[in-house]
């Protein structure tokens, strides 16, 4: 899934090692079935079959993909897994180390695709069909459901924590008490915004400065508006929420972040989420569960 993946598990389980394989195993499989950028996986199968009628797909992508819909329909489409075209006209069409190195690339062609395709995807069974010039980007949420899915499977085995390139879900009480997880402040390396003890929850961070790149001479980033169909144009620089679930944390982060800094403080407080919105000036905004408001802290 192109990040590091790093698991703490407390137990003397005598299973625990072959556990841990296992973990690993099923982080390297998603990736077999959910990468867009693997020809022969799953995924891309799909995105080929555009147009063409319906398509049998794995159990994963298939349980993957609902819950995305799912997310685009409660978020009204700001969170969009049909904006793959968009995100390759920008220039992000290929792994991101190879596009990094193309820092003298020309400007991003005029984006053909509409985003708002997944409203079309029909899903019958086991079987997708996604509409002409419709292709599918799992990215963060496939990330965010594997690190539910694993923390799940070794739960049984005593306290653990998986954290997938910021993407963290925590379970038990490891001494007995909580998983104490730092923010780092993405504009001040060294820096922490804050400390947050995890039960059975998911801490998980959208950023426009993991993923950016040049085009033209103008700065662009993986986040993508459906709006505009173009890079979201944003006063925010990262966004931290803290969840049940990874895999749900990210798409709330990632539509805060695209929504900007009133309305995405307005999206958070209407779901009584707490979350600490990172802006590009390097203030801080926390936003807090119990009653919706929040406060400022100064960079």
């Amino acid at each position: 899934m192109n990040t590091d993946v790093r698991i703490w598990l407390q137990t003397d389980h005598e299973l625990a090692v072959s556990a841990l394989a296992e973990a690993e195993k099923s982080f390297a499989e998603a990736t077999l079935v959910l990468s867009r950028f693997l020809p022969e996986s799953d995924l891309c199968a799909l995105n080929a079959a555009a147009g063409k009628g319906a398509r049998a797909v794995s159990p994963l992508l298939l349980e993957v993909l609902q819950l995305a819909l799912g997310l685009s329909r409660e978020t009204q489409g700001i969170f969009d897994p049909s904006v793959l075209h968009a995100l390759c006209e920008a220039g992000y069409d290929a792994t991101f180390e190879r596009v990094e190195m193309e820092v003298d690339a020309p400007a991003p062609r005029r984006i053909r695709a509409q985003c708002g395709g997944w409203r079309d995807i029909v899903v019958d069974g086991d079987t997708v069909r996604l509409p002409p010039l419709v292709s599918v980007d799992l990215g963060g949420i496939a990330k965010g459901f594997m690190v539910d899915r694993v923390t799940t499977d070794l739960r049984k085995m005593g306290p653990v924590l998986v954290d997938a390139g910021g993407d963290i879900r925590a379970s038990g009480l490891p001494g007995g008490q909580p998983w104490p997880v730092g923010i780092g402040h993405p504009l001040q390396p060294g820096t922490t915004i804050d400390v947050v003890g995890l039960r059975n929850e998911a801490l998980v961070t959208s950023s426009i400065g993991k993923r950016r790149w040049r085009r033209g001479g103008r700065w662009m980033h993986h986040l993508i508006d459906p709006r505009t169909q173009e890079p979201a144009v944003t006063d925010l620089y990262a966004v931290t929420v803290l969840g049940k679930t990874a895999a749900i944390s990210e798409a709330h982060a990632k539509v805060a972040l695209i929504l900007g800094t009133r309305d995405g403080q307005e999206y958070l407080a209407s779901r009584r989420l707490r979350a600490w919105l990172v802006q590009e000036s390097g203030d801080v905004l926390v936003t807090c569960a119990d009653d919706g408001g929040a406060r400022r802290r100064t960079g």
